[in-house]
């Protein structure tokens, strides 16, 4: 089994040196694109109650006098503006899995769905999407999770959610739940992209060597490490 990213470059390169290899999509990618989706949604939400703040008598400018404060404090509830300020400071909770809330998280994203109910609709896409790629399940429960996901009227309805459904398609979720067939397999492959990212940035100190104090320090740090590996017996 071969994981890779989205790019269609893997495929056919897999498919010209492995007969019979399977192919697993990276899971964070996929999550990561889906999750954008979502946020970008909430940020229209939050968007749309901050026009709805602007609108009225402008605010004098300069300290509100007793009486204005007064009568702010009188007020239930927030402002419009601090109703959008909430839920921008607070919509990466739209997308954590509910293991990962604390009391405090539970307490405030009720809170943003209290301000704004069409908030739930995007939380509950996020944690039933979590759920297709549950570690335990088989390929077909993952299936059924997926086709009653798909076909839920409120998800097509909505713009932002029928363009996340898209990136499970039929085609590409069977090569997103490859790692449903095996047992103890990678889902992502993270880890290669985190040596990629410590070679690119030895690449990018090798090119920066172009003055005598980095040559001077490339050339001790190339003899430090002679010099411990002769001791390890390397």
């Amino acid at each position: 089994m071969a994981i890779t990213d989205g790019s269609p470059l893997s495929k056919d390169s897999l498919q010209s040196y492995w007969k019979g290899l399977e192919h697993q999509l990276c899971l964070f990618h996929v999550i990561k694109e889906v999750n954008k989706l979502i946020l970008d949604g909430v940020r229209a939400i939050k968007n749309g109650l901050k026009r709805q703040g602007n609108k009225g008598r402008k605010r004098r400018r300069g300290r509100p006098s007793q009486k204005a404060q007064h009568q702010r404090q009188r007020r239930q509830g927030m402002t419009k503006k601090e109703q959008a300020a909430f839920i921008w400071a607070h919509q990466y909770r739209i997308v954590r899995k509910e293991a990962e809330l604390s009391e405090q998280d539970r307490d405030n994203l009720a809170m943003m769905i209290t301000i704004a109910p069409e908030l739930a609709l995007f939380r509950r896409f996020n944690q039933q999407f979590y759920r297709l790629f549950e570690p335990g399940i088989t390929k077909q429960c993952a299936r059924y999770r997926r086709t009653r996901m798909v076909n839920t009227a409120e998800y097509q309805a909505n713009a932002f959610l029928a363009k996340a459904l898209k990136k499970v398609r039929k085609d590409v979720f069977e090569k997103m739940i490859v790692f449903l067939g095996w047992e103890n397999v990678d889902r992502t492959n993270n880890h290669v992209e985190r040596n990629n990212r410590v070679f690119r940035m030895l690449q990018k100190t090798r090119y920066k060597r172009r003055k005598s104090h980095t040559i001077e320090k490339a050339l001790e740090s190339a003899s430090y490490l002679s010099v411990r590996l002769s001791w390890n017996g390397v």
